[in-house]
Order: C-alpha cells, then sequence, then structure tokens
C-alpha cells in the first residue's frame, strides 16, 4: 500500500511514512520532557493576568443584548477588580525583583546536574532584567553563565569561611583606600552625632588610619578638625561616616556641607508637617467622637 503526499507528488510505503512519523516525534521530544512512554509534555499557559481579564470583559461587552437593561455598577466593580489584580501583580514583581537582588552574593541551586548527579550549585555575580525576564550570572567551571531564575531551586546557605573571607575581603579594602586618604593629607568631610543626636557635618584633613580590633574589626580614621575659633584638634571616625573626601577645596567641603545641611533640614521640616496633619486629624477625630457622643446623650 503506498501513501499520495498532497504537497509532494511522491509516493512512500506505509511503512515509511510510521518510521518518518516516529523520527519527528523524536525530534521534538529532545530536550524537552515526556512521559515514560515519550509523549512530550507541554505546558499550557494558565496565567491570568489583566489583559486576560480585558479580554473577558471584550467579549462580555460585544455580546451584551441591546434588549436588556444593563446593570452598569457591575461594569464598575469589574473595572475595580482588575485595578486592583494590577496592583497586586505589580506588588508581586516589586517583591520577585528585591529577592532576585538579594540572591547577588550567594550560593544557590540550579535544577540541572553535574556529571556525578548532583544539583549544580554556584555563586550569582550579577542580576540583571531582561524583556521581562530576570537573569542570574554564575560562575561554573570557571565560565560565565546567565541563567534564568526560573531555573533557580534553591539558596545555600553560606559557611562561616566564606562570610569570614568575605568581611576580611571589604575590610582590607576599606583600609586600603583610607591609607591611601591619609598618605596624601586629603581633605574630608565627615558625619557625627551631637549631644542632641542629630547629623553634624565637619571638615578637616585625614592624617592617620588603622584597623580597630578592641570591639569588632572595623577601620578608623584620624581627622585634623578645626573648630570656629582656629583651634586644631585630631578626632577618630568611623571609615564608614565619610561624606565626601578626595582633591577637595574649601569651596567644595563648604558646598558638600551647605547641600547635605539642606536636605537633612528638608527632611525635618517634611517629618514635622506630616506629625501635624496627623496630630490635626487625631484631634478632629476625637473632637467628632466627643461631639457624637454628646449628641447621643
Amino acid at each position: 500500500m503506498s501513501i499520495e503526499t498532497s504537497t509532494n507528488p511522491t509516493y512512500i510505503s506505509a511503512a515509511d511514512a510510521v518510521a518518518n512519523a516516529k523520527n519527528a516525534k523524536n525530534a521534538a521530544t529532545v530536550g524537552n520532557a515526556t512521559t515514560d512512554r515519550g509523549t512530550l509534555i507541554r505546558k499550557s499557559n494558565t496565567e491570568f493576568d489583566k489583559n486576560s481579564f480585558l479580554k473577558i470583559l471584550a467579549a462580555q461587552l460585544s455580546n451584551l443584548d441591546p434588549t436588556q437593561n444593563q446593570d452598569s455598577s457591575a461594569y464598575v466593580a469589574q473595572m475595580a477588580q482588575m485595578a486592583s489584580m494590577e496592583q497586586m501583580q505589580n506588588l508581586n514583581t516589586t517583591m520577585s525583583d528585591s529577592a532576585y537582588q538579594q540572591m547577588l552574593g550567594k550560593k544557590v541551586i540550579l535544577n540541572e546536574k553535574d556529571s556525578s548527579g548532583a544539583y549544580v550549585e554556584a555563586y550569582v555575580t550579577k542580576v540583571q532584567k531582561k524583556s521581562g525576564t530576570t537573569y542570574v550570572t554564575m560562575n561554573i567551571d570557571g565560565n560565565d553563565e546567565e541563567i534564568d531564575v526560573k531555573n533557580i531551586l534553591g539558596a545555600v546557605q553560606t559557611t562561616d569561611t566564606n562570610t569570614a573571607a568575605n568581611s576580611r575581603t571589604a575590610l582590607n579594602s576599606d583600609f586600603l583606600a583610607a591609607s591611601a586618604l591619609a598618605s596624601k593629607n586629603q581633605n574630608v568631610v565627615m558625619s557625627e552625632l551631637d549631644e542632641n543626636k542629630k547629623v553634624v557635618l565637619v571638615k578637616g584633613k585625614v592624617s592617620g588610619a588603622y584597623i580597630d580590633t578592641v570591639s569588632s574589626a572595623n577601620v578608623k580614621i584620624k581627622v585634623d578638625v578645626t573648630d570656629t575659633d582656629g583651634k586644631s584638634t585630631t578626632k577618630t571616625y568611623n571609615y564608614q561616616d565619610i561624606v565626601s573626601a578626595g582633591d577637595l577645596t574649601e569651596d567644595d567641603m563648604n558646598a558638600t556641607i551647605t547641600t547635605i545641611n539642606a536636605t537633612i533640614k528638608a527632611e525635618e521640616d517634611a517629618k514635622a508637617k506630616a506629625k501635624a496633619i496627623a496630630d490635626a486629624a487625631t484631634k478632629a477625630a476625637e473632637d467628632a467622637a466627643k461631639a457624637s457622643t454628646i449628641a447621643g446623650s
């Protein structure tokens, strides 16, 4: 028996047709999940998003019966539901993006196995988003590979050795930077707290740097500060308290202090205004409650 194809006027045997079908099926299943009988498993896109909602609403509107009165409030409720759903999706996206960023520098487990049958583990060196999909860059067997976050099964808690190594690296980096400032006696703007626990800025010259190991290992710098009376004193600060440093002129330091003080004042004014509004709202609510009580009595 032979079979004539519609696109090609040649004839093939039934056995060849069956063989060709099997080969096509095998080719389609390469690299994809299959059942134990070799059937390709296809994933259906069942995600319901705002576009799906709009399609349903459009279909509903296009099939309205013009002879029947319509309840406009129902459409308002549907639009409110759609807006609520969109906000929830945006929140979910934001939380997911934040979780992906937290993977930076951590060891994660991939949904693939090595030659020994164990799941591949590697450190995340970069997280980036492309065309709405988040990818992480990982160093696997000495090569940087870009992996879709959907292929990540979980994360591995770093050992004390890894944590200590990262801490030592950061400490050494800070000490080298602080030592460079001290060797050139560079100008610096520092932040500190006054007796009222408010942030104040001071300027001076870096005269020394060292690693403090008394309480916990951190970098300290010595700064020669000149007060309003022109008297110079040497103060010790944490390296992390540097606001600005380097080849700064007196005008540069004054401009930095002016800008940051203005920012601090604006933040304080905004907090005070918000507190005043909240206090006024609380008082108005209390007055309304009292008036309601009096009226009821």
